[in-house]
């Protein structure tokens, strides 16, 4: 059973059942979603609470962090256990509604109409006891080769660096295309940039790959693209803090008895 319709419960069901699992129904606030969603199971789809169904194993509830209680306080002493996808939300929140319960966390970025495999994606899984987590994890491997156990408080450590590599360079990007685009350019001229610089990250480690004026303190190329971002004041800001906190953690790997950058 599936408790909502968005990006990441429409990649996990599918990913479940083509893994051979049989999901009863999907439920979501959008009847039309619910069942659209549904179709691509043969399942039931509804927007409503009372028709969610008694008896399945799982509730995966993959619906915003905020709606989770909402959601779930409808079912309290519900039976089966209860799973929330939240990589920012502790587990203790569906401890008050249900005996069994935990957390079924991917740690990737999904998009409902973006193709991602789940296999090599890690599963942060947490239980509310030593049997649930055993259940819980078997779920996960059985889409997923990398399954590990960890208790909300480091899941969220976690969920935070996810944020500053995924997110943020995200929006680092969106804001490179606004600026190409009001100068008549095209994003696709950064794309071979982009496969490499993320290529190399994970080929030679971030600190290692880093590059630019900001690593030089090359300061007239950077007072060039300053400059230019007067026109755009919070990006002026961004881009100068950023400058300086790449250049403060090269100085933090800067050997004192060499002199020689540690890269």
């Amino acid at each position: 059973m599936v408790l909502g319709a968005g990006n990441v419960a429409t990649h996990i069901s599918r990913h479940l059942h083509f893994a051979g699992h049989h999901i009863t129904c999907i439920w979501s606030r959008s009847r039309a979603r619910a069942q659209k969603l549904a179709d691509e199971f043969g399942s039931a789809g509804t927007a409503d609470p009372g028709k969610v169904p008694s008896g399945a194993d799982f509730y995966l509830v993959a619906v915003p962090d905020r709606a989770i209680p909402d959601v779930t306080g409808k079912y309290r002493g519900s039976g089966g256990i209860w799973i929330h996808t939240a990589g920012a939300v502790s587990m203790e929140v569906l401890e008050k509604d249900f005996e069994e319960f935990g957390v079924f966390y991917p740690l990737q970025t999904l998009s409902a109409d973006q193709m991602v495999s789940l296999e090599d994606t890690p599963f942060l899984v947490e239980g509310s006891g030593p049997q649930v987590t055993r259940q819980i994890s078997a779920l996960a491997s059985s889409i997923s080769e990398t399954v590990i156990e960890m208790d909300s408080s480091s899941r969220l450590v976690i969920h935070m660096a996810a944020v500053f590599a995924n997110n943020f360079s995200n929006h680092m990007v969106t804001i490179a295309e606004r600026i190409l685009k009001e100068n008549k350019g095209d994003l696709e001229l950064l794309a071979p940039i982009l496969r490499e610089t993320f290529s190399k990250m994970v080929r030679m480690g971030p600190e290692n790959a880093q590059t630019g004026p900001a690593l030089r303190n090359d300061q007239v190329t950077i007072q060039k693209h300053l400059e230019l971002l007067k026109a755009y004041p919070e990006w002026e800001k961004l881009y100068t803090f950023v400058s300086r906190d790449i250049g403060r953690i090269r100085q933090s790997t800067i050997d004192p008895e060499s002199g020689n950058d540690q890269f």
